[in-house]
């Protein structure tokens, strides 16, 4: 591994996105201020068009230093950017003119930002770098132990955001020709000569613990000296980024994980939204929710509406409503359709064809109308609109550890799991996918989810 190499250039592509993404971005920026300069000037404030070129030429010189498509793209360090330019320009505008002069000279501060954050934010999507050609991954070299190396490369094998080049092993004992599909090029000590011959843009580590505090320095200085970024993998899984917070104690960074779930204030006004919306929604489906109580009681013998024991968070239970799609005597043959079970495990029972179900209850399951009296539900404060799937006690008495998370939030009247498939999911991927919603709770997901929802109505994917 010591010999002297001549090293490869794969990073030039790379270099050629992100000059084009540089370009696209200050091109953008610079648009944007002559805008806002020529609407000052039909508006005859001088300060707000001074502004217009300090904020250009600022966003235009940062956008131009930076060396790495994720910095074209940093919503954050360009958000902060922005900050103290409109701060410098406010302070400006009260010692050299009038006030009016530099409230107008923020506002335009504002609007540009705004902009210009939406274009990198469309940046940073898959979809558009693809319109724009600017999908070329970063080359990638791992370090670590065998089991974490295999595992990441598991888990990063279909993203297109990453191509993994090499792999530096910890460790002592003879190295295996490679991990996976990748090839090992060295151990740790090697770190610094193999990023440099393979030309990566980032390398990443694990167990930075083994190498100490110096020697993890002293790499990330060789490192910098290549032009190859330094990335820290955490064991965390199914984190959004969002709630990953750094500050430094003592001599140490810390990664410390906020809150998932909605708190204080951000709790109640969602408990709010739930039931203004859901009382809404009610009063709006209270005719086509009558219509079908008529037709399922005068096709089929029995209630028109079905009530059944669920639980909500902590464990609550609480009666649902539904409309009645099957027949009475649902619950009593429930035992002998087990083995159809298209779900997998205990929590959950699905079959295509379901026996039980009536005519007027296919229908009615296929357009989702037979869970509109959960709006009551909602009104009521048992369910939120959006959340997991809720489940029967005899379903919760199964649930291991991780299903369980599922009940650390109010259940939903429909929720990503219903986006993400419906019945078409099995068991473990219900799990997965509610874990990772209360997990990583967000306002604007809850709204992609609801937007989601129709067009999932819409088209009937995975309702039986």
């Amino acid at each position: 591994m010591g010999r002297e190499r001549t090293p490869r250039q794969p990073r030039v592509a790379r270099q050629r996105v992100v000059a084009k993404a540089r370009v696209v971005v200050m091109t953008a920026d610079l648009c944007v201020g002559l805008v806002g300069l020529v609407i000052a000037a039909l508006a005859h404030a001088p300060a707000a068009g001074l502004a217009m070129i300090v904020w250009a030429a600022s966003m235009v010189l940062h956008t131009y230093r930076c060396g790495r498509f994720a910095d074209v793209v940093d919503i954050r360090t360009y958000a902060w950017l922005n900050g103290q330019v409109m701060l410098a320009v406010v302070v400006a505008g009260v010692l050299l003119t009038d006030a009016k002069g530099s409230q107008r000279a923020a506002v335009a501060i504002a609007v540009a930002a705004t902009v210009g954050m939406g274009l990198r934010w469309a940046l940073a999507r898959a979809r558009v770098r693809s319109l724009l050609g600017l999908e070329t991954p970063e080359t990638v070299l791992l370090v670590g132990n065998q089991e974490s190396v295999a595992r990441t490369i598991a888990e990063w094998s279909g993203s297109a955001q990453v191509r993994i080049a090499g792999v530096c092993l910890s460790g002592t004992g003879r190295l295996p020709s490679e991990v996976g599909d990748v090839p090992v090029v060295g151990r740790v000590r090697d770190v610094a000569t193999e990023a440099r011959y393979l030309g990566v843009d980032i390398v990443a580590l694990h167990d930075v613990e083994n190498l100490g505090g110096y020697s993890l320095a002293a790499l990330q200085w060789a490192l910098e000296d290549l032009g190859a970024q330094t990335s820290l993998i955490t064991p965390m899984t199914n984190t959004a980024v969002g709630r990953a917070r750094t500050r430094r104690v003592g001599r140490r960074v810390t990664l410390d994980v906020v809150y998932s779930r909605p708190c204080g204030f951000v709790a109640h006004t969602k408990g709010a939204i739930d039931r203004s919306l859901g009382l809404v929604a009610l009063i709006i489906a209270a005719p086509v929710i009558a219509v079908c109580a008529v037709v399922v009681k005068v096709t089929s013998s029995g209630p028109a509406f079905f009530t059944q024991t669920r639980v909500r968070e902590h464990g609550r239970e609480f009666p649902m409503y539904k409309l009645r799609t099957m027949t009475t005597d649902a619950e009593d043959r429930l035992e002998e359709l087990l083995p159809l079970n298209i779900v997998g495990g205990d929590g959950m029972f699905k079959m295509v064809t379901d026996p039980r179900v009536t005519r007027v209850g296919a229908w009615m399951r296929r357009l989702s109308l037979d869970e509109l009296p959960q709006l009551w539900n909602v009104v009521r404060g048992d369910m939120s609109l959006i959340g997991p799937r809720p489940g029967t006690p005899d379903e919760v008495a199964t649930y291991d550890e991780l299903a369980f998370r599922r009940l650390a939030v109010k259940p939903g009247l429909t929720g990503l799991w219903q986006v993400s498939g419906r019945s078409n999911l099995t068991w473990d991927e219900t799990i997965r996918i509610d874990q990772f919603y209360v997990d990583n709770w967000l306002p604007r997901r809850d709204v992609a989810i609801a937007l989601r929802t129709v067009k999932a109505l819409v088209t009937k994917e995975g309702a039986y």
